[in-house]
């Protein structure tokens, strides 16, 4: 069938929104030189895409679990998939994954009511790498609405609620990953992070979180945020059990080009680097990390004294200022707000790359928006609309300028990682939220509590640095998370000093 031709009025609005100012003639010109330019879309219509076929996997699907074996809302859709025969480093383990990646033949929502049930016929490139090395995927977990909160608050499935506390979230936008790992639901789960959402709910639930140096993992089958910002990674009850998943997830994709990952990627022996001390790592205390918006100092507190045990583990400590690290939640609202919303109207996709598109995945999302975009949670609809204008007034500018600010940023840690092996800092400048008021009886405050934490974790989004959360003191019982971050691609120094303090305190 051809591609539908746009009528004359159709033109001239386009070229009004455009600023074309097309005169009568031209509209009439323009209209038939458009029409003749979509021969070409018939064309393009009609030839068959590539493939990407997925591994022979046994998939079954299941429905959400009874609140009685789920009570925290870690899941929205039970499932199996495992490939036969496969074995290897996660053979025997049950994993769970983010429903925001693709596992072909399992539905995938990103928790929202706009892409409801949509299925892949792909599987991620990190599915096919869990599902080859024995890894047996039970569920598909819960998350803020197209992660668009660190909150835990705004899915179309509900609340993530602690388990530590039901009375308060277990954060976001992965919740439901660290919900899953902290109560045994899965082995090890699978979250994305762009502005934290690894590491706050890790923090918020006592459980171990990783986010990847930036194109460590590829995230190709992901539904995309804002590609400078797009990480995806584990979470654990162990820091080993992060460090054996990434020793399977990390490096290349040589089958499909990911615009995230560097031409060459070394990949390091993860696992190995777990010694369990921190002798000869020089570590940096960022006076800064202690000063964001919204800090308790009951959190401050219990962070340095977890601190103070590090030189007993052979680590050299030192307080330094980074400045700019303050300017952290300016610059990431733009880019995370301005590109993420941007990615969600081209279908969670970035164009402008030689990357895989996901054609039904851009076509579903477009339809989703259109007839039910009142669906989107309150804390998105804030951000399109801001993002909206930010655009039709000032073109991208301020997007651009958060970005080199972000690179300038990404300068100044590369400079304190030339003398320091790692930084250090609270996960969150606060413990876990009180459950909050649905947005019918507080709309603003149920958006105006989506992002209050996300300054620390966000700095090294925006960098691409490797960071990890691994809990140390709680806080009138509520976790706390330490945050250990490292030079590019060197993960494994990261995971060696989460470990190392992991089992400094549960020695006592």
């Amino acid at each position: 069938m051809p591609v539908r031709r746009p009528s004359k009025a159709e033109i001239e609005e386009l070229g009004r929104r455009r600023h074309l100012h097309l005169t009568e003639a031209e509209i009439e010109d323009m209209h038939e030189l458009v029409c003749e330019n979509m021969s070409l879309y018939d064309q393009l219509e009609q030839t068959p895409e590539p493939i990407r076929e997925s591994v022979p996997a046994i998939r079954t699907v299941g429905t959400r679990p009874d609140k009685k074996d789920d009570p925290y809302n870690a899941v929205t859709r039970l499932c199996s998939v495992q490939l036969p025969g496969a074995k290897g480093k996660l053979s025997g383990k049950t994993i769970g994954i983010k429903d925001t990646v693709a596992v072909a033949g399992i539905p995938m929502a990103g928790a929202s009511r706009v892409l409801y049930d949509f299925t892949p016929t792909m599987d991620a490139p990190i599915v096919t790498r869990i599902l080859e090395a024995g890894g047996h995927i039970t569920a598909m977990l819960n998350t803020d609405d197209f992660a668009f909160s660190g909150a835990g608050h705004t899915s179309a499935n509900g609340i993530m609620l602690n388990p530590v506390d039901p009375n308060f979230t277990a954060g976001g936008s992965s919740g439901g990953s660290s919900i899953a790992v902290a109560t045994g639901l899965v082995d090890i789960a699978m979250g994305g992070d762009q502005g934290g959402s690894i590491r706050i709910p890790a923090a918020w639930t006592g459980t171990v979180g990783h986010k990847p140096t930036h194109g460590l993992v590829p995230y190709t089958g992901i539904l995309g945020f804002d590609q400078t910002l797009d990480h995806i990674g584990p979470h654990s009850r162990t820091v080993e059990d992060s460090a054996l998943m990434l020793s399977v997830i990390a490096g290349k994709d040589h089958d499909v080009v990911d615009p995230r990952q560097p031409s060459s990627i070394e990949v390091q022996d993860y696992l190995g680097a777990l010694t369990g001390d921190l002798r000869g790592l020089r570590i940096a205390v960022v006076k800064e990390g202690f000063e964001m918006p919204h800090a308790m100092e009951e959190v401050n507190y219990a962070v340095r004294e977890a601190i103070k045990l590090l030189p007993s583990l052979g680590a050299t400590v030192e307080e330094i200022s980074v400045p700019q690290h303050l300017d952290v939640p300016f610059i990431w609202n733009s880019i995370a707000g301005e590109g993420g919303v941007t990615t969600f109207y081209a279908g969670h996709h970035s164009l402008q790359n030689k990357g895989w598109y996901d054609t039904r995945l851009m076509s579903a999302m477009g339809r989703g928006i259109k007839s039910h975009g009142g669906d989107f949670s309150p804390t998105a609809k804030a951000g399109i609309l801001v993002a909206a204008y930010m655009a039709e007034q000032y073109q991208g500018v301020f997007y651009g300028r958060a970005r080199n600010l972000a690179n300038a940023l990404t300068r100044t840690y590369n400079k304190v990682f030339e003398k320091y092996d790692l930084v250090v800092m609270p996960t969150t400048p606060q413990t876990a939220h009180a459950v909050p008021e649905s947005p019918d009886v507080d709309r603003k405050t149920f958006v105006r509590i989506a992002m209050s934490m996300v300054g620390n974790c966000a700095a090294f989004d925006l960098t691409g640095n490797p960071s990890i959360s691994v809990p140390c003191h709680d806080v009138k019982g509520m976790p706390v998370g330490l945050m250990f971050t490292g030079r590019a691609f060197d993960d494994a120094t990261v995971l060696r000093a989460g470990h190392a303090y992991e089992q400094a305190k549960r020695r006592g």
